[in-house]
């Protein structure tokens, strides 16, 4: 079953601001219009044997980004654009007509943060919340989140319906920092993921999968509660680094919450200048908290006003930023608010969006030209001072 999924924003970027090294100050950039395919992917799904599925997804995304647009991201994928493996796992139910265990194998998304693991197609902000990117290069050191592991998982129902468990636990590669990428050095410790959710009510689905969806249109009353954590042990880059989490979705009828908040830790170790060695516990946080409300605009459509806020709070002192910066971690704070209107004229296989995006960060007492978060940092530039945007924007599902 082959599909194709469409991301075509425009945007008018305003207030972002780049630092100029040799003046040791923040210069504004012209604001700007920009036309990108955000997201585009290619796949397809397949079911050979009963019970036994297997995915594999390709992505091509940025293509048209200018980088002095004050929306995340990476930089622009090129005249002639990359394009490369986003998914390709299998999924194998291990006992005919039960749901209760389900192998997942391959490469794909480690399950943790309700956020991270749901796709840019389901959400009901204009783009994400970027606490996903903090908690994924937490895990795997990479924006996009993916890694290659094992995952069982499964998903116990009531008689009814009304209540239910889902649950996953994965053992993923650890970070490949090491020989260009290729290796994780010379300590080698795989990563640990779990995560376990509690459906009050409909439940958000009635067969395992590892793909979730926020809005369903009005027809469902309930209450998802979830948590997880991860460990991984020591590394070239640090001594442990493990985290927690918790989140929720609630839908009623024409209303939809949903949220979450990962708690992040790193032990370390950093030389000091009288020769002496600091070891240290750096720790950060983030989450959104993201609403919506459903009224009816035709036979199949749909108008949601939505509103997101979404925080990110790391060290502000210069010696938790030096820790965080010797772990691979991130500092500073940024908090980034979304507000709109989403026209789904097919759930969301087709949809319209049209959102205003604004931003505040605080780098504490780093000095100018402080890149330890996303709103101080783009890459292909370096510091900068991300401003606000005014998008709009089709998704599509073929």
């Amino acid at each position: 079953e082959p599909f194709m999924m469409i991301q075509m924003w425009s945007g008018y970027s305003m207030g972002q601001e780049l630092y100029n090294k040799d003046l040791d100050q923040y210069e504004p950039v012209d604001d700007r219009f920009n036309v990108m395919l955000r997201r585009v992917r290619l796949g397809f799904k397949a079911e050979p044997y009963e019970g036994l599925q297997f995915t594999v997804v390709g992505a091509y995304d940025l293509i048209g980004r200018d980088v002095l647009t004050a929306q995340v991201g990476g930089s622009n994928n090129g005249s002639l654009p990359d394009f490369g493996i986003w998914d390709a796992f299998f999924q194998w139910r291990v006992k005919k007509g039960s749901e209760a265990f389900n192998l997942v194998g391959g490469y794909f998304r480690p399950q943790l943060s309700r956020e991270s693991i749901t796709s840019g197609w389901s959400v009901n902000s204009m783009e994400k919340a970027m606490s996903q990117n903090y908690i994924r290069r937490h895990l795997v050191g990479t924006g996009p989140g993916r890694a290659l592991g094992i995952n069982l998982g499964g998903l116990l129902l009531s008689d009814g319906n009304k209540l239910g468990l889902n649950y996953n636990l994965g053992i993923f590669n650890p970070l490949t920092l090491a020989n260009n990428g290729n290796s994780v050095g010379t300590r080698f410790a795989p990563l640990f993921v779990g995560r376990a959710v509690v459906y009050l009510g409909n439940p958000e689905m009635t067969k395992y999968k590892i793909g979730y969806d926020i809005n369903y249109y009005s027809q469902r009353k309930g209450l998802s509660i979830g948590g997880g954590g991860s460990w991984q042990g020591q590394t070239d880059v640090f001594e442990s680094s493990y985290a927690v989490g918790t989140d929720l979705l609630f839908n009623w009828g024409p209303l939809n919450i949903d949220g979450d908040w990962s708690f992040m830790w790193r032990e370390g170790r950093r030389p000091l200048e009288n020769d002496t060695e600091r070891m240290f516990t750096y720790n950060s946080n983030t989450g959104h908290l993201r609403l919506g409300y459903n009224f009816v605009a035709g036979k199949k459509a749909f108008l949601e006003p939505s509103f997101m806020l979404m925080q990110f709070n790391g060290a502000k002192g210069l010696d938790g930023q030096a820790d965080a910066k010797a772990v691979g971690a991130f500092s500073g704070t940024e908090r980034t608010y979304d507000a709109g209107i989403n026209w789904y004229l097919n759930k969301k296989h087709l949809k319209l969006t049209l959102h205003y995006t604004w931003r505040d960060g605080n780098a504490g007492e780093a000095a100018p030209g402080f890149t330890g978060n996303q709103y101080f940092s783009q890459s292909e530039v370096g510091a900068i001072r991300r401003g606000n945007w005014l998008g709009l924007g089709v998704n599509a599902i073929f």
